[in-house]
């Protein structure tokens, strides 16, 4: 039997269900391509005839040959029509996939009296909120909503009947069937790809000030509080977020001299967004207003020294003052963060592509790829990190093992060296240090501070976001792409 993926495989069974008990059944395949769908429910139902169009002449001649190759071409009319033309008879089932919504919607108005009772099974690449109006207006009223995934995408299938139609609004467009709440698992993962495709949107605009920019973060803002409703999520507060921080890196791994955890801000304030960046600054703090966060995570931390007073003096005091203006809590995961497993450090050696990485602390160390030399590994850590790197060695030295501590962890080059270490990279390196570790055998990339510790903050938000989706919470977590230093 012809093996279908996911997505077709949903189709499928909705065919299958429309023309069940039918004495001659008989469905449509508009817009066919390689025939896959037709042959795979030919050879499901014995007794269905299959109308495989599409307006594509080589498509059609490959569902050609695999219908004649699997003994099927007797029960199938393959035709070249656009839309519904090819429809000669009446049918029970009519699939049209593949497409975008207006494409779908033009078919379905230009050919409305070809579909007569027929179920309508529907997946729409993008713009489902306008197919679900657009179906509405002309009649039909979605009944079941399917979802699945497939080549890393995540589909919606709908099955749609003449009858029963209503006006749709905004919010019903949006999750069409969910609205009375998330019924699997898939449909769960449908609506949290949704929400990552918004926090993009909402990422890439939020430094801009216009008009245009303002009112597209207002319409992905009203979207994602719609899909949080419907997926039936909870509240979390702050000293809840708090705690997640310190299960994804341990508070106990920080450095005594430091200052993790909850800086700013009231434990049992609520919390539905979530920026993390790499360090607090003004325009960090603009960003998670226009982005309507009530907490940001940063990799520094701020009060590394003790403080008298508060005002706008200093920027650490604008900080804090602007922190408290606007009710947004204040989180640092910092030398925990650069020891946790899958943290800072872990975090740099995958951008390297080392393998096999070991370690404690602060330092890591990987296996670098047969035949890899200095040069090669300098040329990568510009590409990968878009740093500007200086570096200490020959370029064509072989490198078997890459050592790593990152931002100013120039001075435990000697740990990764133990570890078997021929190349280190970090963030800052004392020229005299860089010496004694080209004395000592082993290369050194220095990347920049910033450049080999932002990479992580990505990994904190997306590590943040799959806790709270596991725990159910009402959160949007969101990663700054800005670079303080405007570069």
């Amino acid at each position: 039997m012809v093996q279908l993926d996911e997505r077709l495989g949903a189709m499928a069974e909705l065919v299958l269900e429309a023309v069940a008990g039918c004495e001659s059944p008989c469905a449509a395949d508009i817009g066919c391509d390689h025939g896959q769908l037709t042959a795979h429910l030919l050879e499901r139902s014995g007794r269905l005839l299959m109308i495989a169009s599409d307006v594509s002449a080589p498509s059609l001649d490959k569902a050609r040959r695999l219908l004649a190759d699997r003994g099927l071409a007797g029960r199938a009319q393959v035709v070249c029509a656009d839309g519904l033309a090819g429809i000669d008879r009446p049918v029970q089932a009519i699939v049209i996939a593949g497409m975008g919504a207006e494409t779908i919607l033009r078919i379905l108005r230009e050919g409305r009296e070809k579909t007569g009772g027929a179920a309508l099974i529907l997946q729409a690449n993008v713009d489902l909120p306008l197919l679900r109006c657009g179906l509405a207006e002309m009649g039909f009223a979605v009944e079941r909503e399917v979802f699945s995934h497939a080549a890393g995408r995540r589909y919606v299938t709908m099955l749609a009947q003449a009858g029963g139609a209503r006006t749709l609004s905004e919010r019903e467009a949006l999750l069409g069937t969910a609205i009375g709440g998330m019924e699997d698992e898939e449909q769960r993962a449908y609506f949290a790809w949704q929400r990552s495709i918004r926090v993009r949107e909402m990422e890439q605009t939020a430094a801009l000030c216009s008009d245009k920019a303002r009112a597209r973060r207002a319409v992905s803002s009203r979207e994602l509080e719609w899909m949080a409703e419907a997926m039936n999520v909870n509240a979390c507060t702050v000293k809840e977020l708090e705690r997640i921080v310190g299960e994804i890196a341990p508070y106990e791994l920080a450095e005594d001299w430091d200052n993790v955890g909850l800086l700013v801000g009231r434990a049992d304030k609520t919390v539905t967004r979530v920026l993390t960046a790499l360090d607090l600054t003004d325009d960090l703090i603009k960003e998670a207003k226009a982005l309507g966060a009530q907490a940001i995570v940063t990799h520094h931390p701020i009060m590394m020294d003790a403080r008298r007073r508060m005002t706008d003096a200093d920027r650490e005091g604008r900080l804090l003052l602007a922190l408290a203006e606007n009710g947004i809590a204040h989180i640092a995961a910092h030398t925990n963060f650069d020891s946790a497993p899958g943290g800072v450090n872990d975090t740099l050696l995958a951008q390297m592509g080392a393998k096999n990485v070991r370690g404690e602390g602060c330092v890591r160390v990987g296996d670098v790829e047969a035949g890899t030399t200095f040069g090669a590994l300098c040329a990568r850590a510009q590409r990968r990190l878009h740093a500007a790197v200086r570096a200490y060695g020959a370029a064509d030295t072989p490198v078997v093992r890459l050592g790593c501590c990152s931002g100013a962890g120039g001075s435990l080059f000697p740990e990764a060296a133990a570890l078997g270490a021929d190349c280190f990279i970090t963030g800052e390196i004392k020229h005299h240090v860089a010496l004694e570790a080209m004395d000592a055998g082993v290369c050194v990339i220095e990347a920049g501070h910033f450049e080999t510790e932002n990479p992580a903050c990505e990994v904190m938000a997306n590590a943040l976001q799959n806790a709270c989706d596991a725990l159910k919470y009402n959160v949007t977590v969101f990663c700054s792409k800005g670079n303080p230093f405007g570069r």
